[in-house]
């Protein structure tokens, strides 16, 4: 039986947007060896199948058992990929370890199962879109609780929602499909999918520093790099920017005259660290002394984070306890003890 001119046209949609997802994942897979790259394409690629097996079995409807079980089990990963895709975006030494590869056992586990009995797809279908409102609400939680040092990287900041924003409009019609098992929440996932896919691709190629590691750049691009890097330093050190709790790499490019991607790229040749990490460690610095200086002897730890340029107080203890080993209090009581 032919499809009608509407279910053709909506292949067509789902189609063009699932290869796209695809071709996007192919690039990014093989543009650098960038790990919030890989996991950015992998999660393109569950969501590309998560969409795709409706388009498959509307096509091939004698096999849709087995395309709604590659469904689920790309729905498992979504997930743990959004998670760790945050993670490895803000932290250029992020690896993934055992304990986030056990994030996966799940997706072996249902893939099995699967292939044992296909009775669990739909309880498998209700617990995994269940999962991804939960990774959803984890990653927000580590974003959140980040938030003083990932926001000043506001192009990293603002893809980073861009991306859970996207998969949370995308979620709703998941739940859509579990509650109202009609063609039209069908029809809604893949023109939504479409959307989605085509309005990340509009975001992110204007924004290749998201995604391109820095080259090694020629002797006079070095010494460009070179000299904005001083800059930067001059103004962190004489003029204490830091201060300045919404200090942004934007507002800093600003203030120095120049593009935002090259203070970026600065930063990262200068001082071998990025922009979030540069402007904590002169905080961190300047909380060590304001703790050690006679003058303010007087002043309460909360006091000494503002002054610094932190605005929260749970903020800065995590900083100065990951630089320093210790609480700000135990520095100040054990650099007084070694004075005396």
């Amino acid at each position: 039986m032919n499809p009608s001119p509407f279910v053709t046209v909506l292949l067509v949609i789902s189609s063009v947007a699932v290869s796209h997802g695809l071709f996007w994942a192919t690039v990014l897979i093989g543009l650098n060896q960038k790990l919030s790259n890989r996991l950015l394409a992998c999660l393109l690629i569950m969501i590309s199948l998560r969409v795709g097996k409706s388009t498959v079995g509307m096509l091939m409807p004698e096999y849709q058992i087995f395309f709604s079980g590659v469904g689920v089990v790309s729905m498992s990963a979504i997930g743990p990929l959004l998670l760790f895709c945050a993670h490895s975006l803000f932290d250029s030494n992020y690896k993934l370890k055992l304990r986030e590869w056990l994030h996966f056992v799940p997706s072996i586990i249902l893939m099995i199962a699967l292939l044992i009995k296909q009775y669990y797809i739909n309880g498998a279908y209700t617990v995994f879109t269940a999962s991804v409102l939960i990774y959803m609400i984890a990653t927000l939680i580590f974003l959140w609780t980040n938030r003083e040092t990932f926001r000043a990287d506001d192009m990293k900041w603002t893809w980073i929602m861009f991306i859970i924003g996207a998969i949370a409009v995308l979620w709703i019609t998941f739940v859509c499909q579990l509650l109202f098992y009609r063609p039209l929440v069908y029809q809604s996932i893949v023109i939504t999918a479409a959307l989605l896919f085509y309005s990340l691709s509009w975001y992110a190629i204007p924004r290749s520093r998201l995604f391109i590691a820095e080259p090694q750049k020629k002797l006079s691009d070095a010494q460009t790099y070179q000299v904005l890097g001083s800059r930067i330093q001059k103004l962190l050190e004489e003029e204490e920017v830091f201060i300045n709790t919404d200090l942004t790499v934007s507002t800093l490019a600003t203030k120095l005259k120049c593009p935002a991607y090259m203070v970026s790229r600065a930063i990262n040749q200068y001082f071998n660290k990025s922009f979030s990490e540069l402007i904590v460690e002169f905080r961190i610095k300047k909380a060590e002394q304001l703790l050690l200086a006679d003058s303010q002897r007087s002043l309460t730890i909360e006091a000494i984070a503002f002054e610094s340029g932190f605005n929260t107080l749970s903020a800065f203890y995590k900083s100065f306890k990951k630089i320093n080993g210790i609480t700000p209090s135990q520095y100040r009581e054990k650099e007084l003890r070694v004075k005396s």
